[in-house]
This record gives C-alpha cells, structure tokens and sequence, in this order.
C-alpha cells in the first residue's frame, strides 16, 4: 500500500487490449500503471482550463457515499477490447483494429474518482446482452475483466469511489453505472437525455439498461434515484484545479474531457471518444459519420486538447488507441 497523501492526487487508470498485431501476452487482462512523460506544470502552479459552469443541479437523495482516498495517485486499468473496422474510428481507414477498453481511477485527497466505468460486466457472462450488431464488436469476455476484480487488484472497492464521471453514456463507456450507485455521478444534461432518446441514426451504441436504474421512478421533483452532478458546461470537481470536465458537443451531444494535474507527472488529458487516435488529433481526422454527433464540435475538441497540451505540456490518453495504450505503464502501477 502506498503512503496516504494530502498533495495532490495520482492517477490510476484502465484499459482493455490494443490492436490485433500485438503479442497474445497482450491481451491478457491486467491491472497494470501507466507512465505519464513528465512535461506539465506541478499541479499547485497550473493555470484555469478554459470554460464555464453554466448550470449546475445536484441531486443528493442518499447522504455521503464514496470512499476516502488512501493515496495521492491515477491509474489506468484494463477491461477488455473491441475488434472493429478501422474507418469506424478514422474516416477512410481499413483494415481492422483491436481497440483497448477501460477506464481511469484518479485518487484523490478529498476522495477516489472514476474516469468511465468500461464494458457492463453482464456481457461476460450473456453474450447477447449487447444484442446482434454491438456484439459483432467482439467484446472480451474472461471473468478476470470484470471492473470488481480489476478494481481489488489495487485494494479499492466500488463502495470507496466518490465520483464517477462520464465520458458519455456509450455501452463501452457507462456500462457498469450500476455497480457505483453509491458514488456521485457527473455527467451533462445533453448527454444523459440524449442517452434515453437517442437522436436517429445514433441510437446504437446507447443500452439504455446500463443507466436506466438512475431514473427515479417512484414519482417525485428529482429524475435521478441517485446523487447527480448533472451539468450544461464545464466544472473544478474539487475546487483545486486537480480535475477539471470540459464539456465537448462531438461524439455525443454531452461528451466529457477531463485534465487531470499531478504533481510529479503534470497535466494529464484524458479525451474519452472526443478524440479517438493520435493520428485523429494530429491531422484533424474525423471518424466515420455513424461516429461523430457532431463533426465541427468534434474538430473544436481537437483544437481545445491541443491548447491545453501546448499551455501545460503533460500528456494525452485516449480511451482507444492501442499504440499510446502500449506506449504507458497500467496499474498497479501509477501516475503522481
């Protein structure tokens, strides 16, 4: 067990198996650290993300919950993959990929928070959970990935995350919404409406069982049975600059980008899908239309990644791309 800390947090994260050339030694699922380069700003010194909170609305209807954070650290961890055609991710790609899958724990001071919660864990063992054509995806399915286990690697519970934040409510994103209803959810308004009535032609990968236990059906003022941080823009999670949500209408109308600052490591970017691959990003690619809710909003998130990368230096993590996933350390390992 590492030290408890109150400086600022680390950051644990997770991810699934990259693309299909990889070593079968690849695809094992693990809890493994990730080594962020070390170009950023301390995080006591680093200036504002751009952006607003417009509004704010806080459903609170079962008292605290969420654990206290042991350590001062962020780490990615692993929850399997998806085989998918390239062009999906990259217009004008081919071939297939092997993309990672998971999500990041990010331990702070004031207490542990999720970065997406990956694959809903039903698919391990029901295969037609996602239905025919999200199945095609070729999920992983070893019991070993499933976020509980992956979790216990590093000693944390579900019941000790504080937060779970939403890159978006896609299946590989929020699928296991369902085992954190003890934390504070944080997600936009756009997204979580859009998720229940999906715009036509973008209705695929939402499963609407993976988030409709939040709904509170019993009648009553407030939506969500549980606490909710439902937001319309941008938000200092704890008033400390060390996680901060930017609001991006790209992938979905309420995709969520966080930057997260680490003393040791500096700032971290942690795109979700608003940027799929660094090639995306270098060369302004977009993904295929059936990908990308909105294509000009897509390219501004590009553009807001690149300024806060130019302005504090630090690192970018995508949610899928299997060469930066190669290219870092995963948990138990971490960033400080």
């Amino acid at each position: 067990m590492l030290p408890r800390s109150t400086q600022r947090p680390r950051f644990y994260g997770a991810a699934a198996p990259g693309t299909a050339q990889l070593p079968q030694s690849w695809y094992k699922p693990s809890v493994q650290k990730m080594n962020l380069k070390s170009g950023g700003r301390h995080a006591a010194t680093l200036c504002k993300s751009p952006g607003l909170v417009d509004r704010r609305t806080v459903f609170d209807r079962r008292g605290d919950g969420g654990g206290s954070p042991e350590r001062d650290e962020a780490v990615r961890v692993q929850l399997g993959a998806l085989n998918l055609d390239k062009s999906i991710i990259q217009n004008g790609a081919s071939g297939k990929v092997q993309i990672p899958v998971g999500f990041f724990l990010i331990r702070h001071p004031k207490g542990d928070v999720l970065f997406d919660c990956g694959n809903n864990d039903k698919i391990i063992t029901n295969p037609d959970y996602w239905g025919p054509f999200v199945k095609a995806l070729d999920p992983g399915r070893s019991p070993d990935i499933a976020i509980d286990n992956q979790l216990s690697k590093i000693n944390v519970k579900p019941s000790d995350i504080k937060y779970v934040v939403l890159g978006h409510f896609h299946v590989d994103h929020a699928g296991n919404i369902g085992k954190f209803l003890d934390s504070t959810f944080v997600y936009q308004r756009d997204e979580i409406r859009n998720a229940f009535w999906p715009a036509p032609g973008y209705a695929t990968f939402f499963i609407t069982d993976d988030f409709a236990m939040l709904r509170n059906s019993v009648g009553g003022p407030m939506p969500s049975k549980y606490k909710t941080i439902e937001l319309d823009g941008d938000l200092d999670l704890f008033g400390d600059n060390s996680i901060y949500i930017h609001r991006t209408v790209s992938h979905t109308p309420g995709s969520q980008i966080m930057v997260v600052r680490l003393p040791k490591t500096g700032t971290v970017v942690l795109t979700s899908d608003a940027v799929y691959l660094q090639e995306n990003l270098d060369k302004n690619i977009l993904p295929s239309v059936g990908s990308v809710y909105d294509p000009v909003g897509m390219l501004d998130a590009y553009a807001w990644v690149k300024r806060v990368h130019d302005a504090e230096g630090g690192d970018i993590l995508f949610a899928h791309d299997p060469d930066v996933y190669k290219a870092h350390k995963h948990s138990p390992e971490f960033y400080e």
